[in-house]
């Protein structure tokens, strides 16, 4: 199975400039975050870099305007379930990761691919508190 739609949970730093990379590449993303705000803050540093790319003749502004155009804001974690690969890039708190990927767990397939962006949690550890019954 090939993934051409790809969720990313949080649009902070690593949340957004996953996004960039993957709607960069192609694929259309759904960039999911808490607060509107969030989201706007978000594509607005894409757009900058995006900016950036052009100037230094990496992209074309059209590619910009592509890229821009397969990113997708919203608050409503539901909407995840049409992807078939999520990143999650949420703050380092542990609560907050485990009751994302229990969300997660619940709405998406079976098949969907769940990564975390995590550099301090083990990720051993989240996958054990989230760990579907047998």
């Amino acid at each position: 199975m090939e993934s051409r739609r790809v969720g990313v949970v949080g649009a902070g730093t690593m949340g957004n400039g996953i996004a960039h990379v993957f709607a960069r590449a192609g694929y259309d993303v759904l960039l999911c975050d808490v607060e509107q705000r969030f989201l706007d803050r978000a594509l607005e540093t894409i757009s900058k870099n995006l900016d950036r790319e052009v100037a230094k003749n990496k992209i074309t502004a059209d590619d910009k305007t592509a890229a821009l155009g397969r990113i997708q804001p919203f608050t409503d974690r539901g909407k995840l379930a049409a992807c078939d690969f999520v990143i999650e890039a949420a703050t380092e708190k542990l609560d907050i990761k485990t009751e994302i990927f229990r969300d997660l767990d619940r709405l998406l397939q079976p098949e969907v691919i769940l990564a975390s962006n995590t550099s301090s949690i083990s990720i051993t550890k989240l996958a054990a508190l989230t760990k579907r019954p047998d």
